[in-house]
């Protein structure tokens, strides 16, 4: 009997071997992860200037499409 009970003693001590190791995965992959930062904001100048590049852009469109007569 004392051979049966030295490899559950073993066995008790595999487990919880293992549920620790599991346990500090969890928590190393849980302080790992890095929250994602917000988006930097554009100025104004670069809003605006990006607006002037799609009017441009619209109205070179626009005299490609009219007839030369109009």
């Amino acid at each position: 009997m004392g051979h049966l009970r030295g490899s559950i003693d073993v066995g008790g001590r595999v487990i919880g071997l293992v549920g620790g190791i599991v346990a500090a995965m969890v928590v190393m992959v849980g302080c790992a992860s890095e929250k994602p930062k917000p988006m930097a904001q554009p100025s104004s100048e670069q809003v605006k200037g990006n607006a002037d590049r799609a009017f441009d852009r619209l109205k070179q469109e626009e005299g490609e499409r009219k007839p030369a007569g109009m």
